[in-house]
């Protein structure tokens, strides 16, 4: 294998028997050739390492196998990203697809924009025959200056596009310490410290297709009970709890509302106040407006938080107090 390298492809294994075929096309048939794949075998339990082995024997392009005993993508994605040799990284999933001419176009960007990362907008395909783009409201096209993006997505998780989606400088991931090593949301843990902190650009076009199928952990997830909801809670328990969102004081302000309606949602589906405000959220000073006794007595018997009168009163009333909050804030950051 070249010492030296343009680009390295961290690409997480785990029981990827029936993708790893198509995998090996879509990498096969990139448009450039100054790049690594660096695969990482995830305790897979069926014959997928054997599998990637005898396919890759005739490869066109430089690779190496890696195995990470520690359970996730976050750890795995760490152990390729420690062991990349490219001065950038992108990540695959092995069901996911990259569109021949996607890093082509992300160097173009790179070479004549100052960004730190470039990103695309990314597709969605469902089993059933669904194919969904994701949204892009507000995203910006062109250069995006922190922390516009980071703010963004941590308002709206939806508007994350995906690991696929990007192309980020190696320094810029080592300086976030890689991925969380949660088993959910460790890419969006990326995405919103990284937009918080660094320029990037984002083009309008779909070069990353994501394949959404029952047995993708995000699928997974979301068969336990309100594991959605519980998924995102740890989320914003983990963003918390970390320094670049803490010294963000606008970032810090939507993360404390955000926390107090998860809270509120999951004492309405049985949850303990005490039990929900575990020792990851000991700095989160609760409501007293929302947390009174009436409103959570309130909050129990209701089919929909959206009907606790406390809380729609807490939208609309104090959501100009809010407002002024964050207006303030921007103007000491300028």
């Amino acid at each position: 294998m070249n010492n030296m390298v343009k680009l390295s492809i961290i690409i997480p294994i785990y029981n990827g028997d029936p993708f790893l075929e198509k995998l090996i096309q879509t990498i096969t048939a990139f448009t450039i050739s100054d790049f690594e794949c660096v695969f990482i075998d995830n305790n897979s339990t069926d014959n997928s390492l054997a599998i990637l082995k005898e396919l890759l024997q005739n490869a066109s392009f430089n690779y190496s196998i890696l195995t990470e005993e520690k359970q996730g993508a976050g750890h795995a994605r760490n152990t390729g990203i420690k062991n990349a040799k490219g001065d950038y990284l992108a990540f695959l999933d092995c069901d996911d697809v990259i569109l021949p001419e996607k890093f082509e176009r992300d160097f173009n960007i790179l070479k004549s924009h100052d960004v730190d990362f470039v990103f695309c907008r990314a597709k969605r395909f469902y089993a059933d025959g669904r194919i969904i783009k994701h949204p892009i409201t507000n995203i910006k096209e062109g250069i995006n200056t922190p922390p516009s993006l980071g703010l963004l997505w941590l308002r709206n998780f939806f508007l994350l596009q995906g690991t696929g989606s990007l192309v980020v400088k190696k320094s810029v991931v080592e300086n976030l310490q890689g991925f969380h090593t949660a088993t959910t949301g460790e890419d969006a843990f990326l995405f919103i410290r990284m937009g918080l902190l660094y320029r990037g650009y984002f083009y309008n076009e779909t070069y990353f297709h994501y394949f959404r199928h029952s047995e993708s952990t995000i699928s997974r997830s979301n068969k336990a009970e309100n594991g959605a909801m519980r998924r995102y809670f740890e989320l914003r328990q983990n963003l918390f709890n970390d320094d670049i969102v803490s010294n963000n004081p606008i970032a810090l302000h939507i993360l404390k509302d955000q926390l107090q309606t998860d809270i509120l949602k999951l004492h309405r589906l049985g949850g303990s106040i005490k039990e929900l405000k575990s020792d990851k959220l000991k700095g989160l000073k609760l409501s007293s407006f929302l947390f009174n006794p009436l409103s959570l007595f309130i909050n129990k018997r209701i089919p929909h938080i959206k009907y606790n009168l406390f809380f729609q009163l807490d939208r609309k009333l104090l959501k100009r107090g809010r407002d002024k909050v964050i207006r303030k804030l921007r103007l000491e950051e300028l």
